[in-house]
Order: structure tokens, then C-alpha cells, then sequence
């Protein structure tokens, strides 16, 4: 089947950014040029209005000027006149004439010879005054009046300001728009490598979220073409590396169920087979039994060699007959292992029910935690588990040469919801080799075992909902540790 071709994500995700990012430039490109249009056009407009009246006020300052100009020349006109400045009077009153007039500062009557022979003046009036000397001839032979008035020293600054405010003012009404041409073109020049930055960035983002999406999107291949063991690795601490961890655990978690529903497919045949071998097997025990019986005892022979073969060969069919027996019992047991029946109890009240043998009891050390933990399990079944456990680490340690001591420890794991019981063993640990056939029925490293105490146990613990493990490295005794976890909530998610 052919997919359909769809655009690629880091399109999808590029081209709504440059999107994004364009629309509001471009738009305010568009409208910073119109507003300048406008602006400029008001402001010619005004600038246009204001520079009749700035030309009416400077016409005024310059009539001003003239105006003062001619007074000052009719006053100094005026006390020219006057007899006692002609005869240059030194003991004229000079003071009441300045004070007479209102922008004279100071009066001088200077002989033709240039020196002074009556002079009087007052301050300016302040810093914003200046003065302004006028020179008058005092009759025909040479002698001056020097009058000096208090002007305004602002006036000459005043009318060239006014003057540049209306050269541009006439620049102003001439101009179409607020922007130059070369401000616009940089607009637009910063506007494209914006563009291109923020593409490029988006590409760059993308093209790191895609690259990581994809790796999640083969390692999901990889799982559904049959590689259990793909995982995906992604780096960082954002929601992907999160998610992939996430999806790691995932199929860690699937790995691991996939393996307890295999190895409880493998023990239901087993289960069958036991079954079946059970009532096979039991079925002519008891005749072979009563027939080799009779035959020793209905011998009525004085031959000692022959009587005697028939009770050594009574005594071997007696004691295989044994051994098939406890044979049968087991694989009746692997084959009628009852349903779980889950309730709450204490982890401490189970194992101290074990202690209540006395075989078991010599030979266990306890590592209870500070708090109780209490799980949901089948209190039958869980003795079982732990029983083959003990049992087991008890021989190792033995044909250790050891004196067969088994440490059990649990505790309790909020984080993974779970309860945690260790069995340790002082014997001689397991071989590589055997590590992973170990809980297959009927392997075994005893010479006397059946190989089915580990996989009856294994196979309680999956149905509780948890799973029986050897652990990878040796325990604090120098032997092997069992680890066998159990759900807290109980056996809710149990596979049985």
C-alpha cells in the first residue's frame, strides 16, 4: 500500500513561523510608509501656515529695531539743543536726565579735545540688556554727546532664530514624505535578514525535533518488526528526551511482560504434560508394587542365592517405586498449582510462619525493614514461593560446604509501587551458563533436585503481578540472591 505524500514537518513548522514573523512587518512596513505620507503632509501643511506668521513677526521685530533706532536719534537730537550742554556745563544735573528718560543709561559731554567734562550713568537693568552708544556733535567746534541706552540683547538672537525657524519651515512644506528612500530600503534590508534569521532558526528547531521524533518513530518500527531490544537514545532534559525516556520504560516494561506471558505459556505445557505424566505414571505403580511383592513372598525355596536376589531386588523396586512417587507428587503439584487468591498481609507474618519449622528455622536470618510492609498476595502461595526459595539456597549453601544459613530481606518501594524481598545463599553462586535456563522446568545443578521449585516459584510471582529474578551480581553472603518483587496495590495487573 502506497502512503500518501504528506509535507514534511520541518515545513510545517517553518513556514507558519516565517508567517508569524512576516505579516506584522510587512503590515507595519506598509503602514509606517502611509503615516509618514501623512505626517509629512500635515506638517508641510502647518509648516506652510506658520511661516506668514514667523515673516509677519519678523517684520515686526525689524520695525521694532527701526523704532528704537529713530528715538534714540530724536532724544539725542533733542538734548543736543540744550544751552548747558553746548557751554558744557560741568555742574549739569545729568543723573535727572537719565532718570527723565526711561532707556538712557548714561550721558557724557566730551570736550573737542576728547576729554570728559560731565558724565553720569546708572547699571544696566540685567544680564538680558546691552548697550548701545549713540554719538552727537555739540554745536560746530568739535564737542560730543555720548548718550549709551539699555537694549534688549536678546533681539539679534531672537530674529536669527525666527529666521532659521522659517528656512525650515519652506524645507518642511516641500517634503512629501517622512521617510527617505534610503530609510525604507534599510527597512526593508533588516526586514529580509530578519526573515531569513527566524527561517533559518526555524529550521535548525525543527529540523532537531524532527531528528529526535524520528528516532522515536524507527525505534516503534524496530519494536513492531520483532527487535524487542530497540531503544531509542535522546539526549537533554526537555518533554522529548523526557518522552523518550518515557518510551524507554515503556519497553522495558513490555519487554519484561512479554517475557513472563512467553514463560507462562512455557509453564502451562509443562503444567499439561505434568498433568498427564502424573496420572500415566501413578496408574501401574501400585500393581508393580503388589506384583513384585507377591513374587518375594510366595518363593518358598530352600536356594539362599536366589532368595536373596529376590528380596535385594524387592528392595530396589520398593525404594524406586519411592522415587517415582515423590515424582508424581511433584508434577502433581506444577500441574494443580491453585489460582491466586489475593488479600492483605504482613511480608513479617509470612516469613515468621516459616520459621515455625523447625528444619527451616536453624538456617534463617531475617533483615525485616524499620516499617512494616504490607502487600496483597495469597498467603498460601506466597509461603510456597518463599519455601522453594529458602529450600533451595539451603542445599547450595550445604553442598557449599557451608553451613546452608539463607538471609531474607524485603522493604518497600514507593516509587515503583512494589514490595522487595532478597534471598541470600552462602553457596557457590550460578554458573553463567545457567543463568538464563535457571527457572526452566526441570534444570537443575542438585543432584538429588527435580528442577521445578525455581519455576513454581517464578510462576507464583508473575501471577501476584510481580517477577522472580536472579540477580546479576553475587549477594553480600558470597552466594546467589533471589529477588522477588510484588505489586503493593496487588495482583491487579497479574497475567494469570
Amino acid at each position: 500500500m502506497t502512503r500518501a505524500r504528506r509535507l514534511p514537518l520541518q515545513l510545517k513548522l517553518t513556514a507558519p513561523l516565517v508567517l508569524i514573523v512576516m505579516l506584522p512587518l510587512a503590515a507595519s512596513a506598509y503602514l509606517i510608509d502611509q503615516l509618514g505620507k501623512t505626517a509629512a503632509n500635515v506638517a508641510a501643511g502647518e509648516a506652510a501656515a506658520s511661516i506668514t506668521a514667523m515673516e509677519k513677526a519678523m517684520s515686526t521685530y525689524g520695525d521694532l529695531v527701526d523704532t528704537t533706532k529713530r528715538l534714540h536719534g530724536e532724544i539725542a537730537a533733542r538734548l543736543a539743543l540744550r544751552p548747558d550742554f553746548l557751554l558744557l556745563d560741568p555742574t549739569v544735573n545729568l543723573v535727572k536726565i537719565i532718570d527723565d528718560e526711561p532707556s538712557l543709561r548714561a550721558i557724557a559731554l566730551i570736550r573737542p579735545d576728547h576729554t570728559i567734562a560731565a558724565e553720569a550713568e546708572r547699571p544696566l537693568p540685567g544680564p538680558a540688556w546691552r548697550d548701545h552708544t549713540l554719538d552727537q556733535p555739540l554745536g560746530t567746534a568739535g564737542a560730543t554727546l555720548r548718550l549709551t541706552f539699555a537694549v534688549s540683547a536678546a533681539v539679534n538672537d531672537d530674529l536669527g532664530r525666527l529666521k532659521q525657524s522659517i528656512d525650515a519651515a519652506r524645507t518642511l512644506s516641500q517634503i512629501r514624505t517622512a521617510l527617505p528612500e534610503s530609510y525604507r530600503t534599510t527597512f526593508l534590508i533588516l526586514l529580509g535578514t530578519f526573515v531569513l534569521a527566524v527561517a533559518g532558526f526555524g529550521l535548525w528547531t525543527s529540523s532537531s525535533l524532527t531528528r529526535r521524533i524520528g528516532a522515536l518513530v524507527s525505534t516503534a518500527r524496530q519494536v513492531s518488526d520483532r527487535k524487542f531490544d530497540a531503544r531509542v537514545t535522546l539526549r537533554g532534559r526537555d518533554e522529548l528526551a523526557e518522552l523518550g525516556r518515557a518510551f524507554n520504560t515503556m519497553l522495558d516494561d513490555l519487554d519484561q511482560t512479554r517475557a513472563q506471558v512467553e514463560y507462562l505459556q512455557r509453564m502451562g505445557v509443562w503444567q499439561d504434560v505434568a498433568r498427564r505424566l502424573a496420572h500415566e505414571i501413578k496408574n501401574p505403580l501400585t500393581p508393580i508394587q503388589l506384583a513384585v511383592q507377591q513374587c518375594v513372598s510366595s518363593y518358598r525355596g530352600d536356594e539362599p542365592r536366589f532368595k536373596q536376589l529376590l528380596v535385594d531386588t524387592g528392595e530396589i523396586v520398593e525404594e524406586e517405586i519411592a522415587a517415582l512417587r515423590r515424582l508424581v507428587d511433584t508434577f502433581r503439584t506444577l500441574g494443580a498449582l491453585p489460582k491466586v487468591e489475593a488479600a492483605p498481609i504482613a511480608l513479617a507474618e509470612v516469613v515468621e510462619e516459616l520459621k515455625l519449622d523447625p528444619t527451616v528455622a536453624i538456617h534463617l536470618r531475617l533483615q525485616p525493614p524499620a516499617q512494616p510492609v504490607t502487600v496483597r498476595a495469597d498467603r498460601l502461595l506466597l509461603k510456597r514461593l518463599l519455601a522453594n526459595l529458602i529450600e533451595n539456597g539451603i542445599h547450595a549453601g550445604q553442598e557449599a560446604g557451608a553451613s546452608g544459613d539463607v538471609v531474607v530481606g524485603w522493604a518497600a518501594d514507593p516509587a515503583r509501587d512494589a514490595a522487595t524481598l532478597t534471598v541470600d545463599d552462602f553457596g557457590k553462586g550460578v554458573a553463567e551458563a545457567s543463568r538464563d535456563r535457571i527457572f526452566e522446568p526441570y534444570v537443575t545443578s542438585k543432584a538429588t533436585g527435580t528442577g521445578l521449585g525455581l519455576a513454581i516459584a517464578r510462576k507464583i510471582a508473575i501471577e501476584h503481578g510481580g517477577d522472580l529474578v536472579l540477580a546479576p551480581d553475587r549477594a553480600p553472603t558470597g552466594g546467589a540472591r533471589f529477588v522477588v518483587s510484588l505489586p503493593l496495590r496487588g495482583p491487579d495487573a497479574s497475567l494469570s
